[in-house]
């Protein structure tokens, strides 16, 4: 199961307004409110924490214990026993703030047994990139795990609508795009103070707007953006037939991916080539790990922060 959507009882754990992963799951034509898309996305179950016990003995493990969902059964993984469980009804309240006629829950699902949840909202910025069909939406992206190998973590990533590649990154040292909660007994009090995350959304659009734009009006020449590509990809390394062989595939996507035609020839358009290979051409073993590897600051997003970071350098 390449997709590895949660299914209980036949039915797919993931609702969306749109067709998403696979064409999978149910499509939602009203707005949602939290309440309705864990319903909807099949995360209407509880978790508990249970003791761990040594096999063929009754003597409980002192320090460990393990999580697991109280519908099915299912065992989600073996935690500390001061892990802290974040239901998912807790998980998504700080999102009702959010919703109204211009913010929507766009997708809402879980992963593998149930372990791993998300949501996203589209919020109602756009950003332009030299012209108008350019456009990037913001959303904001809540993910939680109930097996201790994750935190829960709410942040904004800009997606490029003409191709819809995630454009996630870093700014600066100074300025984070998410928020990271750790399953401890703070964890709740921590998650009413994650709409901070969207205190800043404003800023975050307004500078990274002015970083794209920045970009889309640097020039860049054939045989440099070669030279960028090769740095993107391996930095300081010495030169790889998997790093070459992936370079060749990055400059194919920035000359003819989608959407690139008025944006080659500039820094913007090596970005995008770069993203566009993530999101499109990349190999992924599942769409999990395409997700996490994109959005769970994996290896896609910290090459697409590398990307960013060799980029503006070359720009100044």
């Amino acid at each position: 199961m390449a997709h590895n959507l949660n299914e209980t009882n036949g039915v797919i754990s993931f609702a969306s307004t749109q067709k998403a992963w696979h064409n999978l799951g149910q499509i939602v034509d009203n707005p949602m409110t939290t309440k309705e898309a864990i319903i909807m996305g099949g995360l209407d179950y509880k978790v508990v924490k249970k003791p761990l016990f040594i096999s063929n003995r009754k003597d409980k493990l002192k320090d460990f214990m393990y999580t697991s969902r109280t519908d099915t059964k299912e065992v989600f993984g073996v935690v500390g026993k001061d892990y802290q469980i974040v239901q998912n009804s807790e998980a998504f309240e700080f999102f009702d703030v959010l919703l109204d006629k211009d913010v929507q829950i766009e997708t809402v699902g879980a992963l593998g047994l149930g372990e791993k949840i998300f949501i996203s909202c589209k919020l109602p910025h756009k950003i332009v990139v030299g012209h108008k069909d350019d456009l990037t939406e913001m959303y904001v992206l809540l993910s939680s795990s109930h097996d201790g190998k994750g935190a829960v973590v709410a942040g904004i990533t800009p997606v490029r609508v003409v191709c819809q590649n995630t454009l996630n990154m870093a700014l600066s040292k100074g300025m984070s795009n998410r928020i990271s909660i750790r399953h401890t007994s703070k964890a709740s009090e921590r998650l009413t103070q994650a709409g901070q995350i969207m205190r800043h959304a404003l800023t975050y659009q307004q500078t990274l707007e002015e970083a794209y734009n920045f970009l889309f009006k640097t020039k860049v020449s054939d045989s440099v953006a070669k030279e960028l590509i090769l740095r993107i990809i391996q930095g300081d390394k010495k030169e790889s037939t998997r790093g070459n062989n992936i370079a060749e595939t990055i400059e194919m996507c920035y000359n003819a991916g989608v959407g690139q035609e008025k944006i080659v020839g500039t820094a913007w358009g090596l970005f995008n080539g770069v993203t566009h290979y993530l999101s499109h051409e990349k190999k992924y073993q599942s769409e999990e790990s395409k997700f996490n590897s994109l959005m769970m600051n994996g290896e896609s997003e910290k090459l697409i922060k590398s990307a960013y970071e060799v980029l503006m350098e070359y720009a100044r």
